[in-house]
């Protein structure tokens, strides 16, 4: 059970640390999750944490892996070949010896092999880091590419240089030609194995498609087992399971794309389940870290406090110096596919981007415990300089990439120029339906469903709201006083529906005492005047819902007709409603005028179609398709806002259609 609540509690901060960097987008995602991570290593459930470091690549880096490989551009890999081998192969080897060597020789208190390890450690780059930090500027596009593609593969060079120089350490002894066989079977077995179960994979998934059992529930729970599989076959079999797992993917994403239309629900959802899983899993990998830390600390305390200020140097200047040279080796041994009119820049670019994520923590808690049987106390001095190093790489490109790359002047307009044409298409499917004389009550409800997209998330102020409410009341009931002073309704029908208002004004913020009261008083009022089933239903839906059945049977008992004083009190309210006359308020507002919409719908208006409804949301969202489409062709709009319009229709689309029964159920309750 306490493992439950482990996983859990993390799953939780994860969570609340995507929440924290939504408001707080200034403060990397990272950051946040270590920090909390480190706020729960103080609570007794994770005092005596410990974690198999083999177990953690193969439950979470693998699936990551797994996941970037299949989204990867096969194209872009096969134009950067060469990119991919000088980056992920050749600097590599060139970082853990030349930085290791000057680690060693800066601060001695760290032997050259272990100072050639820690190297190994912080040398894989994370592709999901590189993505989110990256500032979006289609001018760095391909420096971007080169810097995914490095990621996928340079990890595999990264774990046999760690595991290289640790064994040197432990045995004192190192074979260049060794290290070379080592290094190729690992790396080519691995891309081998991985492309060979691929294709079988590939294989199984059209004979599901051939019997019609691609269901997005069996093919789902079959993919995120496949780098699970993978991995443990590479591990077994002695060559890279990192590897295996990038080859998969990439050959399973290569299915994807020629998936085309077909099984369009099974790869929505599969999508779908592949970006959750993903956050999910990157944020544990730093949650850990941060858990990690505080006894990584103390340990360091306990036994080497004088050095805690050395090893940060150390650090320091072992970032420092991979930064150096991964900015030389990006300007001159990278080739950029076309001439650069910033080609120091996008090194610059490319060197800030050489972020240590997931795989470098990995490896850090990889280092073992005890070598030859005892003690092995530099551990905790290797995993402090790795997270420094870790920490250092995340924060940097926060602040310096943006004023390299620029672009965050595009995105702010971009995502205002979104915003706009949202709302505009969002009014044009609204126009296209609510001017339907023949179905008013239809018409209604599609425009309240659509008018609901328009209302921004922030909450609602009560106060606010009662005041834009009592307004609206006193607009109503002023209308219908003068009804009676025209001798339209008599006596009794002004006092009835004076109480009808008064009960409305109580019950629209529908608070849990006032739910029971109300449920109560127009069940037993309708049971003595019903049959008893029609009494019962009236405890089953909302209070709002069952007093305007309950004073429309009311009116009707005593020979009145409640539509002329509501029909008055109606029009005379939305003329109160109009956003002029609530500048600021736009969601109270439309809460209100939501409110009074469908009340007039449920008391003077028929009663609404099934068929009706639908016909109208296909029509609304034609408007909308039709609005964007012309926007698009006169080059109003950019092609990537109009992508992410035509993505929000076809969400919307799906979300009605999921939804058919429970809309019609709510706005039909009789």
């Amino acid at each position: 059970m306490t493992q439950v609540f482990f996983v859990l509690a993390m799953v939780a901060v994860v969570v609340l640390a995507s929440i924290a960097h939504r408001h707080i987008p200034i403060l990397p995602l990272p950051i946040i999750l270590i920090v909390l991570g480190a706020v729960l290593a103080f609570f007794p459930m994770f005092w005596d944490f410990s974690m198999d470091p083999s177990l953690f690549i193969f439950a979470v880096i693998s699936p990551l892996l797994y996941h970037e490989s299949q989204t990867a551009s096969r194209y872009w890999i096969g134009r950067g070949a060469r990119n991919i081998v000088s980056l992920a192969i050749l600097l590599v080897a060139v970082t853990v010896v030349a930085v290791g060597a000057l680690v060693h020789v800066l601060f001695p208190v760290i032997p050259l092999a272990l100072a050639m390890t820690v190297c190994a450690i912080v040398t894989p780059t994370d592709a999901s880091a590189v993505g989110a930090l990256v500032p979006k500027n289609d001018e760095y596009k391909i420096p971007l590419i080169i810097l995914q593609n490095e990621s996928l593969f340079n990890d595999a060079t990264g774990i046999v240089a760690f595991e290289l120089s640790l064994a040197a350490f432990v045995t004192g002894e190192f074979s260049v030609e060794h290290a070379v066989g080592d290094f190729l079977l690992t790396f080519i077995g691995g891309l081998v194995l991985g492309v060979v179960l691929g294709f079988v994979v590939r294989g199984l998934l059209h004979l599901l498609m051939e019997f019609h059992d691609d269901t997005a529930f069996i093919v789902v729970v079959a993919e995120l087992a496949i780098p699970f599989i993978v991995y443990f076959a590479g591990e077994e079999l002695g060559v890279s399971g990192i590897l295996a797992v990038v080859a998969a993917g990439l050959v399973q994403g290569a299915e994807r794309a020629d998936l085309g239309l077909s099984s369009s629900r099974m790869q929505l959802v599969r999508g779908n389940v592949w970006e959750i899983v993903e956050e999910v899993l990157s944020g544990i990998v730093f949650v850990l870290l941060g858990v990690s830390l505080p006894e990584v600390i103390q340990e360091i305390s306990a036994t080497h406090r004088s050095l805690i200020w050395v090893l940060v140097g150390a650090g320091v200047v072992l970032y420092a110096a991979k930064f150096v040279l991964r900015l030389l080796w990006t300007r001159y041994l990278v080739w950029m596919h076309k001439k650069s009119a910033h080609r120091w820049l996008d090194s610059l670019m490319m060197a800030f981007s050489g972020v240590s994520g997931t795989i470098s923590l990995s490896l850090a808690l990889m280092l073992p415990t005890q070598v030859n049987g005892q003690p092995f106390t530099y551990r905790p001095m290797l995993v402090f300089v790795a997270t420094v190093v870790i920490l250092i790489s995340i924060i940097a490109p926060v602040f310096a990439l943006p004023r390299v790359v620029g672009g965050g002047d595009e995105q702010e307009k971009e995502k205002r120029e979104y915003g706009e044409w949202t709302h505009r298409m969002i009014m044009e499917g609204i126009k296209a339906v609510r001017g339907d004389s023949e179905h008013p009550s239809e018409a209604g409800i599609v425009v309240s469903a659509l008018a609901e997209q328009l209302v921004d998330g922030k909450l609602r102020h009560p106060k606010k709201e009662r005041e834009i409410l009592l307004a609206a009341n006193d607009a109503e009931l002023s209308a219908v006083r003068s009804l009676h002073e025209q001798g339209k309704i008599s006596d009794k029908d002004l006092s009835q529906y004076a109480r009808f208002l008064e009960i409305s004004i109580f019950s629209f913020d529908n608070s849990l005492w006032k739910n029971i009261l109300l449920r109560i008083r127009f069940g037993l009022h309708t049971s003595r005047h019903e049959e008893m089933t029609e009494g019962e239903n009236m405890l089953y839906v909302s209070p709002l819902v069952a007093e305007q059945i309950y004073w429309r049977r009311a009116f009707d008992l005593r020979g009145q007709n409640i539509c002329i004083p509501e029909s008055a009190g109606f029009d005379a309210a939305m003329a109160t409603l109009h956003p002029e006359n609530w500048p600021g308020a736009r969601r109270e507002l439309h809460a209100v005028t939501q409110f009074y919409t469908e009340r007039h719908r449920r008391l003077a208006l028929p009663e609404p179609r099934r068929d009706v409804i639908y016909q109208l949301f296909l029509t609304a969202f034609h408007a909308e398709y039709e609005f964007f489409q012309k926007a698009l062709m006169d080059g109003e709009i950019p092609a990537e806002v109009a992508g992410k319009l035509q993505e929000r229709i076809v969400y919307d689309e799906m979300a009605y259609l999921r939804n058919y029964d429970t809309i019609t159920d709510r706005v039909t309750p009789e």
